[in-house]
Formats: C-alpha cells, sequence, structure tokens
C-alpha cells in the first residue's frame, strides 16, 4: 500500500476546495447573481410594452446594460419630487429662443430654430410628466430593474427613460437620454445619484386604433359634403363659369376662370371616386 504523503494531501484539499468554489460560483451566475458591482436602477412604468427579462438597456443608443427583472408594484412609493416647474421654464426658454431664430433668413439660424422648438416640445412633455411621477402606486406601476455593465457611461444628473422596438414591431428595449441642463438651472438638479422621468411607451394597438379613428373621420366628412354638394350641384357650377369665362374678355380673369374649372373638375373626380369607393363596399 502506497502511503500517501500529507504535503500530497494538502494539494488535493486546495484543488477540492478551488473546485467547489468554481462550481458554487457557476451556480450562482447561472442563477443571475453578479459579484461585480455594476450599477443598478429602477425605473417605474404603468405599461411595459411587452419588455421582458435580459432586453437591452441602451444609452443614447448605445448599449450598455441588460433588464434584469420586470414586477409589478406591490405597495405605493413617494419618491422626492422633480423640479417640474423648472423644467417647464427650460422648455419655454429654448421655445422662445426657437421663435426669435424663425424671425431670420439666415438658412442656418433656421435649422437651428426648428432644432430649439424641438427640444423645447420634449421638455415641455417631459415637465408634464414629471409633475406626477413621484407618487408610485401598488396595482398601477410595473417596477423595472436595469443593470449598467459598461464602465464610465457619462449617465447625467437627469434622464429620460422609455421603452421603444427594434423596428417597427421588433424585441422592446429601454433606452436613456441624458437631458442637458442649462448652467442657470444646473443647481436644481444636483442629486447624488442619477433620476429618470419616465415616458410611457407608444402602444402599437393604440397607434393603430387612432389611425383608423382617422380614417373614419375623413370618410365622414367626404360623406357629409357629399350629402350637401351633390354630383349635379358641381356640374351646374362648372357650366356657369364656362359660360361667364366665354362672355369676359379680360385675358387674366379668363385665367383665373379656368383654374376654376380646373379645380372644380378635380373637385368632381374626387367625389365620383369617393362614389365608387362606397359602392364597392355595399
Amino acid at each position: 500500500m502506497v502511503a500517501v504523503k500529507e504535503q500530497d494531501l494538502h494539494r488535493i484539499g486546495f484543488v477540492a476546495t478551488l473546485g467547489l468554489f468554481a462550481l458554487l460560483a457557476f451556480i450562482f451566475w447561472l442563477k443571475g447573481h453578479n459579484f461585480r458591482k455594476d450599477k443598478v436602477f429602477t425605473f417605474y412604468f404603468e405599461n411595459v410594452n411587452g419588455l421582458e427579462e435580459g432586453s437591452a438597456l441602451r444609452w443614447h443608443g448605445l448599449k450598455i446594460g441588460l433588464v434584469k427583472s420586470i414586477k409589478p408594484v406591490l405597495e405605493n412609493i413617494e419618491k422626492e419630487p422633480f423640479p417640474s416647474e423648472t423644467i417647464n421654464q427650460i422648455g419655454n426658454k429654448h421655445l422662445e429662443e426657437g421663435k426669435r431664430l424663425l424671425q431670420r433668413s439666415n438658412i442656418d439660424d433656421l435649422v437651428i430654430a426648428r432644432e430649439k422648438i424641438n427640444q423645447a416640445q420634449l421638455e415641455l412633455a417631459l415637465a408634464k410628466s414629471a409633475s406626477k411621477q413621484h407618487k408610485i402606486r401598488k396595482g398601477r406601476h410595473v417596477a423595472i430593474e436595469a443593470i449598467v455593465t459598461t464602465k464610465k457611461v457619462p449617465i447625467g444628473k437627469l434622464n429620460q427613460v422609455t421603452i421603444v422596438p427594434s423596428g417597427l414591431i421588433g424585441e422592446q428595449y429601454v433606452d436613456l437620454t441624458t437631458i442637458k441642463i442649462d448652467r442657470e438651472f444646473q443647481n436644481k438638479f444636483n442629486y447624488p445619484e442619477p433620476r429618470f422621468i419616465s415616458l410611457e411607451p407608444i402602444r402599437l394597438d393604440s397607434l393603430i386604433r387612432v389611425n383608423l379613428e382617422s380614417s373614419e373621420a375623413i370618410k365622414n366628412l367626404a360623406n357629409r359634403v357629399n350629402a350637401v354638394f351633390t354630383q349635379e350641384d358641381v356640374e351646374n357650377i362648372k357650366n356657369l363659369i364656362e359660360e361667364a369665362n366665354g362672355i369676359v374678355g379680360d385675358e387674366q380673369l379668363q385665367e383665373d376662370f379656368k383654374e376654376s374649372v380646373s379645380n372644380i373638375k378635380h373637385i368632381s373626380e374626387d367625389f365620383s371616386l369617393w362614389s365608387l369607393l362606397k359602392g364597392s363596399k355595399k
């Protein structure tokens, strides 16, 4: 029988212990535990629009992490209110700057004006949303925990967060955008940790419903016009203008009449098209 040296026993024990720790670490990793000190942020939404655990977390389009968990809120939460009035002031300031630039004829100023106005409209919408987000309600909100795995991401003190799809109906992901704050307002947002204003995602079913309602409204308007303005009325007005055109000698006036006749003709064709469409649906 070969005797086992004490030194060999120590080596065997060390390897076994190391293997056990490796196995435990692997099991914890499979269960989603993270030994690194990654940043974890919590966002609150009323609707997550099909977002799933493991979905991407992006900052200005750059993937910086993933969604760790999505859970319903089980108790009411009171958070520190956002300075929504200050955000509103920032939006109004940029709106006025954009309007002033619109008065200029320089094309560069006009482009900047449009950017300012778009920025202002977003800021005013954020102010409206921020004023309601210090009260998180049980049974109404959903909590999303997201892990930032990319190091040194310059997430600012104030950010907007929303849920958007990859493409029209693709996989959902969480999108962060840091809001640039004017220097004169920075002291209002001196938070120890970044804060987030949630913008509820646009739901595809709501978008389709709005489009359908708009189509119905246009069709109803056309039907009402058809009920008042018949094909016979169109022909009568057309004939009247053509007769007047024949007896008027002014060339410019004749051109105006010709343009009117053309417009009436287009209207007549449009109404005929609507009649055909309605007839095809019967």
